[in-house]
């Protein structure tokens, strides 16, 4: 019997690893309490390094402490089945609530955060020495998403944060924290709706609450092409038969890229993701666009590249995110090649520098017409 019961004490603790586990955690910063959910995905183990996302809420009215939060966010983005399935930690911080409003200090946006000055920087810092001190996580594989005033919030962190965030997302927001000095360069999604009320795609006041002046997509992606000193533009989608353009501005110091989808349908909402009051796109899909996109990069400077469509190297759309690998491959990046059919073609040059590598699966062919040049 004893023999029974420790058995089913097993068979419980083994079936309670595999479920996803949340957990709503504070810590004390600046004299406030500052709250997050933290969501492990299923089958969380400590012996592994996990990459850990961040994910922003946008600014919320007839917020309370115990309202809204982490809450909206989960339900728009769907992130939490992301995690599962990719396996990543995923933490949902939160705005502090002032007169009934959440949001963040984002730096020109927004208000009540805004003009109170909250050092939502700070708190980022601080629970990200938190999270480290209690989760497996691998440091180098951290990054910020998030919607709205949220994902302003990562525009910011990008700026002021960049030594602890490897990428960003941002879905529905413009730069709004000026002068940007990073420490590194940075890689950027920026997933917008060109008839969002908003947050204009053009600029200007939109119909929301806050009042900002805000500048332009173009404006925000010249900032970022200045900072990561990128030197080619490529339109890989131009939105001629589809809904949407996905620009990608690339070549840039410590291999940063930065890429912009733009729908137009939609509005101030999470493409592909559950409805807020907002129409939404689902020309794309921007949990699925941010996990492909983050897999690319770690803070050590390193990207991966991967391979996975089948003949031409040179062919953007057999790479994912239609990122082909720079000619001269540097620092700690890496090539996966794993074509559908079991042949990628490379008629050209490629250098694998010293630290680089060149992967090439399983029961994979590469066929080197061209040539690879080993430094």
């Amino acid at each position: 019997m004893k023999k029974l019961i420790l058995f089913s004490y097993t068979l419980l603790a083994f079936l309670n690893s595999l479920k996803s586990q949340d957990i709503y955690d504070s810590v004390y910063f600046k004299n406030r309490w500052r709250t997050f959910m933290t969501h492990l995905p299923s089958g969380y183990s400590p012996d592994s390094k996990y990459p850990l996302v961040l994910c922003f809420h946008g600014g919320q009215n007839g917020a309370t402490q115990s309202q809204l939060g982490w809450r909206a966010i989960a339900y728009m983005s769907k992130l939490n089945q992301k995690s599962d399935s990719a396996k990543f930690i995923l933490v949902y911080p939160e705005g502090t609530v002032i007169n009934n409003i959440r949001t963040w200090n984002a730096g020109a946006c927004c208000p009540p955060a805004m003009n109170y000055n909250i050092d939502d920087v700070g708190f980022t810092n601080n629970m990200l020495d938190s999270l480290f001190e209690k989760y497996s996580i691998d440091t180098t594989r951290v990054y910020a998403a998030g919607s709205s005033n949220g994902a302003m919030l990562c525009f910011r962190l990008a700026c002021e944060l960049s030594n602890r965030i490897a990428a960003i997302a941002t879905i529905s927001a413009t730069q709004a924290f000026f002068p940007c000095n990073p420490l590194r360069k940075m890689p950027i999604i920026n997933i917008h709706s060109k008839v969002d009320d908003a947050v204009p795609y053009n600029g200007g006041v939109g119909v929301g609450p806050s009042g900002v002046n805000f500048i332009s997509q173009d404006s925000t992606m010249k900032i970022w092409k200045y900072i990561n000193q990128c030197v080619i533009n490529d339109t890989i989608v131009n939105g001629r038969d589809t809904n949407y353009t996905h620009i990608r501005i690339h070549n840039g110091i410590c291999n940063t890229e930065f890429h912009q989808f733009a729908t137009s349908d939609g509005g101030h909402s999470w493409p592909g993701g559950n409805p807020n009051n907002n129409p939404v796109s689902y020309q794309i899909n921007a949990t699925d666009l941010l996990w492909s996109f983050f897999q690319h990069y770690r803070l050590d400077c390193g990207a991966d590249y991967f391979f996975d469509g089948n003949g031409n190297w040179n062919d953007l759309s057999n790479w994912q995110d239609s990122m082909l690998p720079p000619a001269n491959l540097t620092g700690k990046s890496r090539i996966f090649i794993n074509p559908k059919n079991g042949q990628s073609i490379l008629n050209s040059t490629q250098t694998i520098n010293a630290g680089s590598e060149l992967i090439i699966k399983t029961g994979r062919n590469l066929w080197v017409p061209g040539r690879i040049d080993i430094q």
